[in-house]
């Protein structure tokens, strides 16, 4: 039985519903088109699902609206398919739940979109017209939220029960010859097709809703942003919200000009985030230009030692620029722009990872041209991969955040496989003394990648870290950190390559 069975269907008193149903059976092999439309109308009735159970309709506490409004649109299509099942004669009992359900879609769907705050408005007439239909049926029920999700939980079992009982009464009546049968074959197709352009021209309706509103959200913001400068996290169009920890700071801006120029007027949420790796790309420049040449390895290196080197300092430079340029550019109200600027991000990340775990198998394999070989050749593919896989329109998601840190760390992991060659050719304090100065570069990757994907601290204390703290800046600070020991633990790879190179005589190339 559905959760909501005991309601009374009439006023104020529980009465037993039946439905009966007319429609006259024309004479077995008559070709005449009273027989065609008895056909048909037989495939109707049989045109319907194979279970009647209520639908599940659940929504968190900011999809209130979008719970209405699909909600509304399948109340809409049922009733009508009803009505158009055939001529049901309905007793007096089961016409007021009918009714109330009539009542309901006509008053919501009487409520123009045009209208501010149109979706609270529908859910005040769904809660208004049950209580009034259903006395206390809400009434235990607190916020506005709560009575919706429970009134369309109301609605949906009176309507389940419905036809249930109107489907299963019909099922019962009506026999068919194989004629007949033929016939009721065609009507379906015929009747499918309509249905079928009926949802797919309801979801264009639906899809188009969802795009002015969308564009209407968008330009409410636009005007509070100018307004207040920045705005918080209930303001923003949903493809903006990221981490519902972080409450206030946001900016938001109609034009990539005015992202540029709030990060030198104005400190947000992103001013962290943004000249973090700002000024980390400098330090990594000074670095590559200025450090690393004075260093013994660089003195020692050969051209293609360089090479690999200067591929590790490009990557982390793009890392850094790549990362600067989508936090600079998060707040732009171009959808599509934001989007792609975040794919950027990606890209810088994903360079980096294989740029970093080159540099390994490089000089762990420095006198193994083979396997070097093989192991350079398979990073660079999955580092191709990795700047690929972000221009995919599922990646970007909030939902897939797990996903995006799971893969750079998976990327990350792939640079160990060597230790079991290596450990095998050679042995393990071997491998390990090798290895051992990248620990603290993977360390501290780790653990800003775990604080990251998790939202700590601001998930603990939300509106706490809104401007300083917050997860996605340790992360910022822990890919730079992460940059700057892999930089000396590379130097330690080079010393240990050219020590093993000049013992064994072995050739680079």
């Amino acid at each position: 039985m559905p959760a909501y069975a005991s309601i009374p269907m009439s006023g104020g008193c529980s009465t037993t519903s039946t439905i009966t149903q007319s429609h006259e059976e024309p004479a077995v092999g008559t070709s005449s088109g009273t027989h065609l439309d008895g056909g048909r109308a037989r495939a109707r009735q049989r045109r319907r699902h194979s279970s009647y159970q209520p639908r599940a309709w659940s929504a968190d506490r900011e999809n209130v609206q979008e719970l209405m409004d699909r909600f509304l649109l399948d109340l809409g299509r049922r009733l009508e398919m009803m009505e158009n099942y055939g001529h049901l004669k309905i007793d007096e009992g089961m016409n007021y739940a009918y009714d109330t359900l009539r009542t309901l879609h006509e008053s919501c769907t009487h409520v123009s979109d045009e209208v501010i705050d149109a979706g609270r408005r529908r859910a005040k007439v769904l809660v208004d017209t049950l209580d009034a239909n259903y006395r206390g049926a809400l009434a235990r029920k607190e916020t506005l939220e709560q009575k919706v999700q429970e009134g369309v939980k109301i609605a949906e079992s009176l309507l389940a029960e419905f036809e249930k009982k109107a489907y299963d009464f019909s099922s019962n009546s009506i026999t068919a010859t194989a004629s007949e049968m033929l016939d009721t074959g065609k009507a379906y197709v015929e009747g499918a097709t309509h249905v079928a352009a009926e949802i797919v021209h309801e979801g264009a309706d639906a899809a188009r809703r969802a795009k002015k509103l969308l564009q209407d959200r968008i330009e409410e913001a636009l005007v509070l942003a100018r307004k207040q400068g920045l705005i918080n996290y209930e303001s923003l169009p949903d493809p903006w919200k990221g981490n519902p920890h972080i409450l206030k700071g946001y900016r938001f801006s109609a034009s990539h000009g005015e992202c540029v120029k709030s990060c030198f007027t104005t400190f947000s949420n992103e001013t962290v985030n943004i000249w973090s790796h700002a000024l980390g790309f400098l330090l990594i420049l000074a670095i590559a230009f200025y450090f690393y040449p004075n260093t013994p390895e660089f003195t020692s290196a050969s051209t293609f030692d360089i090479f690999i080197a200067g591929c590790f300092f490009f990557a982390a430079c793009k890392c850094m620029i790549c990362s600067t340029m989508w936090h600079t550019m998060a707040s732009i109200s171009n959808q599509t722009v934001m989007e792609r600027f975040a794919c950027v991000d990606y890209t810088g990340i994903s360079f980096l990872v294989a740029a970093s775990i080159m540099t390994t198998e490089y000089t762990a394999f420095y006198c193994e041209p083979t396997s070097r070989s093989i192991y350079l050749g398979l990073t660079f593919i999955l580092g191709v991969i990795g700047s690929i896989l972000p221009w995919h329109p599922y990646f970007n998601t909030a939902r897939l955040s797990w996903m995006r840190v799971a893969f750079f760390v998976g990327l990350a992991t792939t640079g160990f496989v060597p230790i079991l060659q290596l450990s095998l050719q050679r042995s393990w304090a071997e491998t390990i003394h090798f290895y051992m100065p990248i620990l603290k570069s993977v360390g501290v990757y780790l653990a800003g990648a775990i604080l990251y994907a998790a939202e700590i601290p601001e998930r603990w204390m939300p509106g706490a870290f809104d401007y300083v703290g917050g997860s996605h800046q340790i992360w910022h600070f822990a890919v730079l950190g992460g940059i700057l020991f892999h930089y000396f633990a590379m130097n330690h790879f080079f010393s240990e390559a050219f020590k093993r190179a000049s013992e064994g005589h072995c050739s680079a190339y």
